[in-house]
């Protein structure tokens, strides 16, 4: 091996919440296993008690292309991936144009390069006042990159080196991933081994684990374990990029449980027997992502008209139709509150991050069994695909239960009685429990009818329902920032680790997420507002849906929108940037130049 780095020097990480953290980033293409690369990483972290997120970022091809990781390890719990890039290791620099904005240099950043790549760097990367260091990843004949050790192996290596890992705690980590596949194992170790031999490399601050193991997740796969300790007993879906882990998850687990999964033909067909399974009093969840969402939005009616429990998760994905089906968006918004013909309630819920989707999905069972009608939750790539290393989740005694008819209830289905806003559920089977439960309009005890008056008086029944959650969800909120700060910022769903971090260096500053959008917690609103000088809304969004939502609502007269297209998240220094640009004095001073510093 062949190096130009500098002697042993130690670099001061990024700070997180309350303690330290680094950022590391692989790019390359698919074939070098950046993936596992990055996973692997994250394990080898989790067993020493450090917590982390890592983001990956691919192209749309179904082999190949582009692929890069951000990781990002710290000794306290994180929910954003950060800015500035501590270690950037580089399998070919024509690689990194296709991934703009997911990683930054600083002045003290290793970089890492492949030995005989003579590419340039983009400027927009940034630069290091280190001198970049060489590696031979790539194995090459008459100047032609051929088949040789994995890279991903010689980059394990150097990254563990890097951070005073022990040798073995990277092996072991291969063991658990690859004990079914020994002939791949035995070569990974190999070169694995043969590198750290080699490897001379500039070392970075150690961060220090409590020592006991942590959990390693991904998004959708929160999604589902929060489902099934909410209960969840039944699901159909159809494959769809980013929702498909939740499925795939579902299908390992849930059998396990006593429960059932079904891959549909299509998501018409899967939200379908998602009814029929609720209706049998089961209770049951489809997953899917925008274009699968436009085809459910049917059976999402029948479901609120018949009154039958539903969760739906939406990860969304950046739109419309095909769109960017491996980035991230917050643009189904209006489909999920306004989406379908006719007049019909549900609620909807957006998830912060992978611990948030544990409680999230509790919450959504709960809205749906104890209301009978569907429930929407709102994830997207971002948080879907992304791994995080947590705690323990935690427990809870009960899962939500339906009230369940019996023969001293009323024998009118759809009859409230003083101030109910649901009747008891009946199961088919249950002796005396017969009725109609037909998509069209009904009466009372569910005969079809087209009478309008009586079409008024069941929309009013149905709608009932919205401001008992309303009353219900109030305290459905998540506030950063001192009560007093001035300016504040009004955002959901994956903005959460983003603002978490923001607030803590820019105190003027107060944030509020929501963690459910409909009905939307107003009167927790108004009250956070009183005493701002200046607000703004932030998603990703082009079209700005969740500030034109709220203004539907209240009065937003003095809030501006921050708004854009998705794909990327949004970074520190582009909302910098951004509240720089909208806001008449936006930082202060101290602010300001930190602001301008990172900007550039």
């Amino acid at each position: 091996m062949s190096t130009t780095a500098p002697g042993v020097t130690t670099h001061t990480p990024q700070t997180a919440a309350t303690g330290r953290s680094l950022v590391i980033a692989v790019a390359g293409s698919g074939g070098d296993g950046v993936a596992l690369l990055g996973d692997l990483l994250l394990s080898i972290a989790a067993h020493q008690g450090l917590y982390g997120m890592l983001v990956q970022s691919y192209g749309p091809q179904i082999r190949g292309g582009e692929s890069a990781v951000v990781l990002r390890l710290s000794e306290t719990e994180v929910a954003y991936e950060g800015d500035q890039t501590d270690l950037l290791v580089c399998f070919r620099t024509s690689d990194l144009k296709r991934f703009r904005g997911s990683m930054h240099l600083h002045e003290q950043s290793v970089l890492v390069l492949d030995s005989g790549d003579e590419g340039e760097l983009p400027e927009w990367l940034g630069t290091t006042s280190r001198e970049i260091m060489r590696y031979p990843f790539a194995t090459r004949a008459a100047g032609v990159e051929v088949a040789g050790e994995p890279k991903n192996m010689m980059a394990l290596a150097l990254i563990a080196k890097a951070l005073g890992w022990a040798p073995e705690l990277a092996e072991r980590a291969l063991e658990e991933r690859f004990a079914h596949r020994p002939h791949l194992l035995s070569a990974d170790v190999k070169a694995y081994r043969a590198a750290w031999v080699q490897l001379q490399v500039p070392a970075m601050t150690r961060l220090t684990g409590h020592g006991l193991p942590l959990e390693v997740e991904t998004g959708n796969e929160a999604v589902a374990h929060g489902a099934l300790a909410a209960g969840l007993r039944f699901f159909a879906g159809y494959p769809i990029t980013p929702s498909s882990e939740v499925m795939e998850t579902l299908l390992d687990e849930l059998p396990a449980a006593g429960g059932t999964v079904v891959q549909a033909e299509d998501e018409i067909a899967a939200l379908g027997m998602v009814v029929g399974a609720s209706f049998g009093g089961v209770p049951s969840m489809t997953a899917t992502s925008g274009p699968g969402l436009s085809l459910m939005t049917e059976m999402m009616g029948l479901a609120s008209m018949a009154e039958i429990p539903a969760v739906i998760v939406d990860c969304q994905r950046a739109g419309p139709a095909t769109g960017m089906p491996s980035r991230t968006e917050q643009s189904d918004l209006f489909h999920a509150v306004y989406g379908g013909h006719g007049d019909f309630p549900r609620a909807v819920l957006g998830v912060f991050d992978v611990v948030h989707a544990h409680t999230l999905m509790y919450k959504a069972f709960a809205l749906a069994e104890d209301y009978q009608l569907p429930v929407l939750v709102l994830s997207d790539a971002y948080v879907a695909q992304r791994r995080q290393i947590r705690g323990a989740t935690p427990a809870r005694s009960t899962v939500p239960r339906r009230w369940r008819w019996t023969s001293d209830d009323s024998p009118a289905r759809f009859k409230l009685k003083g101030d109910q806003v649901v009747t008891p559920f009946r199961v088919p089977g249950t002796p005396g429990g017969t009725y109609l439960a037909a998509g069209i309009e009904h009466t009372e005890d569910g005969t079809p009818t087209s009478d309008t008056n009586m079409h008024q008086r069941m929309n009013e029944r149905r709608f009932r329902k919205l401001p008992a959650i309303a009353l219900d969800t109030a305290d459905w909120v998540r506030t950063f920032g001192a009560a007093d700060a001035p300016r504040g910022i009004i955002a959901w769903g994956s903005m959460y680790g983003l603002l978490r971090e923001w607030v803590l260096a820019h105190p003027e500053y107060r944030v509020f997420l929501p963690e459910i959008l409909l009905p939307f917690p107003l009167d927790a609103l108004a009250a956070w507002r009183k005493g701002l000088s200046e607000t703004v809304t932030l998603e990703l969004s082009h079209q700005g849906q969740f500030h034109r939502y709220l203004s539907s609502l209240t009065d937003m007269s003095g809030v501006r929108s921050i708004a854009r297209s998705g794909g990327l998240p949004m970074s520190a220094p582009e909302l910098a940037t951004l509240l720089s640009a909208t806001l008449s004095s936006a930082l202060s001073p101290t602010s300001a130049a930190a602001a301008e510093k990172e900007a550039s």
